[in-house]
């Protein structure tokens, strides 16, 4: 016994002796000793006798459910996601951290939870932002990726659109709408939240290519066996820590703050313009805030809608009417002035020629072309048709 107590005493100081030279706190120095004891302990209850190895206190509860997603009550599972349940809660800096990112989304989160409610999917999903995000809807990624869903621009058909005047991606509610459908996608096609949601990360072909040859088609298994990438593996533990902690703070001990039951971010009117409309113009002659405005349409990239293609406005619940009045105002100020500017000549169609290779010709639009001749933009031209071409007058 005595051998056994000295043997003992000489691992111990062989391991306190060189932490302390080091000046490693005590937490350090208890993480590198636990190991050691641990083997001593398995040593003492193989010769019959059990040396005590120091035991965590308040072990954490196994966690079964997140918000529709259910846990396996394995260690990795349980370990990877405690994990970040203590980077978000052991000290003041990460709690209010996360706090902060839920008061971002406020804006946006109702939306988010009445869309997941109306599909049937997890409501922890409306978490999902806050790793893609921190709920910035203009955030930008090194890789390109942007918006509060973080969508790479090769991966946002058919949900959205992307061109000279306008970037979907930025649109908060929009590319919600997009990311919740690519989410379903992903469920129908693997049958299993966190794979789905690990698929969303690293992309459905990359899923199926690693689940092909898995002995077990679980997002638990693949990222234990490192089948997975690793931003892949901490995408989801660390997801549904911060759904775990933002649906129950208070265990937590952390005060999270509550979306408010006000629709006004999750509730529009849209009015179609088809026309070159800035935002601060409508703002100005809706006496509504431009900031707003512009919050609500941040896919307009210029501040205005495309001049050649419908776009619909989105504006607050109520103020629908209020804005086709006033685009009707402002659309006939600027064909007056179109008017003022223009003048109409005569042109005879002759063979090959189309309502495009007229307005290039021109310098005008083919809107206006159709709307001299009141004709639509689909109509075959005759040879020999008489059409009247507004022009822009010649200075003087």
């Amino acid at each position: 016994m005595k051998v056994r107590v000295s043997s003992f005493c000489a691992i111990v100081l062989s391991f306190t002796l060189p932490l302390m030279a080091a000046t490693l706190d005590e937490e350090k120095y208890i993480d590198d000793l636990l190991p050691v004891l641990v083997e001593m302990n398995e040593e003492g209850k193989h010769a019959g006798k059990t040396i005590s190895a120091p035991v965590k206190k308040n072990a954490a509860k196994a966690l079964t459910y997140i918000g529709g997603i259910n846990i396996p009550n394995q260690p990795y599972a349980q370990e990877m996601i405690q994990k970040y349940i203590h980077s978000y809660t052991d000290t003041d800096y990460a709690k209010n951290a996360l706090v902060k990112t839920l008061d971002n989304g406020e804006l946006y989160r109702l939306y988010i939870r009445q869309e997941l409610k109306k599909r049937k999917m997890p409501a922890a999903l409306e978490y999902l932002p806050v790793v893609e995000s921190e709920y910035k809807p203009l955030a930008t990624s090194r890789s390109g990726a942007r918006g509060l869903w973080q969508f790479m621009e090769n991966s946002i058909k058919p949900f959205m659109k992307k061109n000279e005047w306008i970037d979907e991606r930025l649109d908060p509610w929009k590319s919600t709408d997009a990311a919740l459908s690519k989410l379903q996608d992903n469920y129908n096609m693997f049958g299993d939240w966190p794979i789905a949601i690990a698929a969303y990360n690293c992309g459905a072909g990359a899923m199926k290519r690693i689940l092909k040859n898995a002995p077990q088609k679980t997002f638990w298994y693949i990222a234990e066996k490192g089948l997975l990438r690793d931003q892949s593996v901490q995408y989801v533990p660390k997801f549904l820590a911060i759904s775990e902690l933002s649906e129950k703070g208070a265990q937590y001990g952390i005060q999270l703050p509550e979306i408010t039951k006000s629709t006004r971010f999750a509730e529009f009117d849209y009015v179609t313009v088809e026309q070159k409309i800035t935002m601060e113009r409508l703002a100005s002659e809706l006496r509504l805030d431009y900031t707003t405005l512009k919050m609500l349409n941040c896919a307009l990239v210029h501040g205005c809608t495309p001049p050649d293609a419908p776009y619909n406005i989105r504006l607050p619940v109520g103020m629908g009417r209020g804005a086709a009045i006033a685009l009707e105002t402002m659309q006939k100020e600027s064909r007056q002035a179109h008017i003022q500017k223009t003048e109409v000549i005569s042109h005879t169609v002759i063979k090959g020629e189309t309502l495009y290779f007229l307005s290039r010709l021109y310098g005008c639009s083919v809107d206006d072309i159709c709307a001299e001749n009141n004709m639509q933009k689909n109509d075959v031209l005759s040879i020999g048709k008489t059409l009247y071409i507004p022009v822009k007058k010649a200075e003087t």
